[in-house]
């Protein structure tokens, strides 16, 4: 069976269609720069994107994000143990330290 020939970008583009229509693969690069922005944004131990309870939209919807303490208490709770099993202590120590900071506050 005799080898399909290659079809150059420029052939792809006849008729109707322009560059933008045509799904190209993406490149190594691009996906990379992809998952970079991803990690950024949407990391999976945040929830995710498309995850209704991720903890900045929980905090947004209860008002949370007006209180940086109250926030960060949220915060350190729900991802206590997410971004690394070995620091699940760690963030729920953290936690307390905003609860008890915020505390200390309403009570002066």
């Amino acid at each position: 069976m005799p080898a399909k020939p290659k079809i150059s970008t420029s052939e792809l583009l006849v008729g109707n269609y322009s560059k933008s229509q045509v799904k190209l693969k993406p490149t190594e690069k691009e996906l990379q720069r992809q998952a970079q922005r991803e990690a950024v944004k949407n990391p999976a131990y945040y929830g995710g994107v498309d995850n209704p309870y991720e903890v900045i939209k929980v905090c947004e919807a209860w008002g949370l994000d007006k209180d940086a303490y109250l926030f960060n208490v949220a915060k350190y709770i729900a991802r206590a143990g997410k971004k690394d099993p070995q620091k699940e202590l760690e963030d729920l120590k953290k936690a307390a330290f905003y609860l008890n900071r915020k505390i200390q506050n309403l009570e002066k």
